[in-house]
C-alpha cells in the first residue's frame, strides 16, 4: 500500500518549501524494502537511483535517502525543514534520529508515514504511539491481512518463526515481550542424532568458537551437507572446574577435536583477538571472526530449528543443556538474553549466522 502513498504524498507537496526524505535502518535496506518494489511499479523514469549525494529522484521531487540507525548518518537534516518523509522498519530506528525528525516537521503541510515489525512493549515508539501528544493514526495488520502474499509464502513464513516471541512480532503485529526460553521450540526427538558419525565426501567441516577463560571455552566441529547443520562433537572445557588455560593450551585442545577432518575454517568469538591470533599463528586453520549480532543470529538460529535444518549430536551433553535453559531477560527494557547457560548456544549462532546463512544463499 505505502508503494502508492508516497507518490501521492511527494506530488502534493511538489514547489513548496522543505524536503522530502526517506527514511530506512540503511540506505540498502531503503533500496530493497522501498525503491526496487516501486521501480516495478512505476518504472525507472519515475522511481530514480540513490546517487553519491544520497539523492533519489522520485515522481519529480529531489528526495534524500538516509540511513537512520546512527544519529551521525543523518545529522545533514539538523536545521532543515522536511514536508516529508517516508521511514521504513522505524522500531530499528536509533531513538534521537526519530527526535530529530519529529523537530524537523515543522510546515503546517509536514507529513510522516512509517512503517514496521513490533518489537517489545517497552519499546520507546511504542510509548510514542501510546502517547495523546501528537496527532497520530496507527493502523495495525497481521500477515494473513496480505491479500498479494502467496499462501506457500505465508505458510512457510509462519513456520520459520513457529514457537517464538517472533511469531507474535512479526506473523501477529503484536508488541510482545521476549520472555520465556530463547528457543522453545528445541527437541530432544527432532534436534538430537545418535550413532557413529561417519565422514562424508559431500559434506563441508567447520569450527565454531565461544572463548572463555573463567567462563567455559565451548563450542564444536559443525557438519554442513546442502542447507542441514550437523553438530558432530562439542569442545568444552569449564576454567572455573578445571583450572584456566591460555591461548596454546586452547589451541591444542582445538586440534584434538578436529582430528584429521578437513576443516573450512574455524569461526572465533570476535572479541577473542588473542586466540584468533594464535590460530593465525600457526597457520595450519583459516580464522574468521565471527558475525556477533545477537538478535538477528537468533532469529537465523529459530528459523534452523523451526525448519529442522539444525541437529546435535547426543554426545553433546553440554550443549543439549544450554538449549534447554537459555532464556531471555524478562526484566530487561529491551530483548537481551539471560548471560548464562549460552556459551555453546553462541558458538552455534556464530556458526549458522556467519557461516550456513551465508552459504545457503546459493543453495536452491
Amino acid at each position: 500500500m505505502d508503494y502508492y502513498v508516497i507518490p501521492k504524498r511527494i506530488r502534493a507537496r511538489i514547489g513548496k518549501p522543505g524536503l522530502s526524505v526517506i527514511l530506512g535502518v540503511t540506505k540498502s535496506t531503503i533500496e530493497r524494502n522501498i525503491l526496487e518494489p516501486m521501480r516495478e511499479i512505476w518504472g525507472t523514469d519515475l522511481v530514480g537511483e540513490i546517487n553519491s549525494q544520497n539523492i533519489c529522484y522520485l515522481f519529480g521531487e529531489k528526495v534524500y535517502c538516509l540511513g537512520a540507525e546512527k544519529v551521525s548518518q543523518v545529522s545533514k537534516l539538523r536545521g532543515s525543514s522536511i514536508k516529508y518523509c517516508y521511514g521504513d522498519e522505524v522500531a530499528d530506528w536509533n531513538e534521537e534520529v526519530f527526535d530529530l525528525l519529529k523537530s524537523r516537521l515543522d510546515k503546517p503541510y509536514s507529513c510522516f508515514d512509517g512503517a514496521l515489525n513490533p518489537q517489545g512493549p517497552n519499546h520507546w515508539l511504542k510509548e510514542f504511539l501510546d502517547s495523546e501528544e501528537f496527532d497520530i493514526y496507527c493502523q495495525k495488520y497481521t500477515i494473513f491481512d496480505n491479500p498479494f502474499l502467496d499462501k506457500a509464502f505465508v505458510e512457510n513464513l509462519c513456520k520459520e518463526y513457529e514457537g517464538s516471541v517472533y511469531y507474535q512480532r512479526y506473523i501477529l503485529g503484536e508488541w510482545a515481550l521476549a520472555e520465556g526460553l530463547v528457543y522453545p521450540m528445541f527437541s530432544r526427538e527432532k534436534h538430537v542424532f545418535s550413532g557413529e558419525i561417519e565422514r562424508k565426501q559431500n559434506s563441508r567441516y567447520y569450527v565454531s568458537l565461544d572463548y572463555g577463560t573463567v567462563n567455559p571455552f565451548a563450542g564444536g566441529i559443525y557438519e554442513i551437507a546442502g542447507r542441514k547443520v550437523r553438530k558432530i562433537r562439542e569442545i568444552h572445557h569449564d576454567g572455573r572446574k578445571s583450572g584456566r588455560l591460555d591461548n596454546e593450551e586452547y589451541y591444542k585442545i582445538m586440534c584434538d577435536a578436529i582430528g584429521d577432518l578437513p576443516i573450512e575454517y574455524v569461526v572465533v568469538d570476535p572479541s577473542a583477538a588473542g586466540f584468533i591470533e594464535t590460530i593465525k599463528k600457526h597457520s595450519r586453520y583459516i580464522v574468521k571472526a565471527a558475525n556477533n549480532d545477537v538478535l538477528n543470529g537468533i532469529q537465523e538460529v529459530t528459523k534452523y530449528l523451526n525448519y529442522g535444518l539444525y541437529q546435535v549430536h547426543d554426545s553433546c551433553v553440554e550443549t543439549i543443556k544450554e538449549y534447554q535453559q537459555y532464556a531471555w531477560d524478562d526484566k530487561s527494557a529491551e530483548d537481551a538474553v539471560i548471560k548464562e547457560s549460552d556459551h555453546h548456544a553462541d558458538a552455534d549462532r556464530y556458526l549458522i549466522y556467519t557461516v550456513a546463512r551465508q552459504l545457503n544463499k546459493w543453495v536452491i
